[in-house]
């Protein structure tokens, strides 16, 4: 999709940022129609099973896991980000 300029990478970042944001346990917990205004359900999904794939062995990790490769890999800022807010103290 993306080499018929159906997708741009920016959409790429737009898609695992709301991932990551959605902190899902797994697939089944997206709602992948709304999750991109600009984008439709089966585009999201479609782009999201690619990019599994790209990054080898589909099946092997857990939802969560690949969101966190992907947004390791592709979307740094993300990944940092995610971790100061998992490493910040605990104020009940």
């Amino acid at each position: 999709m993306v080499s018929k300029g159906l997708w741009a990478n920016v959409d790429d970042y737009r898609l695992l940022g709301e991932l990551v944001n959605l902190d899902a346990a797994c697939v089944g917990d997206v709602d992948w129609d709304d999750l991109l205004d600009n984008r439709d359900g089966d585009a999201c999904r479609s782009r999201w099973n690619q990019m599994v794939r790209h990054i080898g062995l589909p099946g092997t990790k857990t939802f969560a896991e690949h969101v966190e490769v992907l947004s390791q890999r592709y979307c740094s800022d993300i990944a940092e980000d995610r971790e100061d807010f998992d490493n910040r103290p605990f104020d009940p």
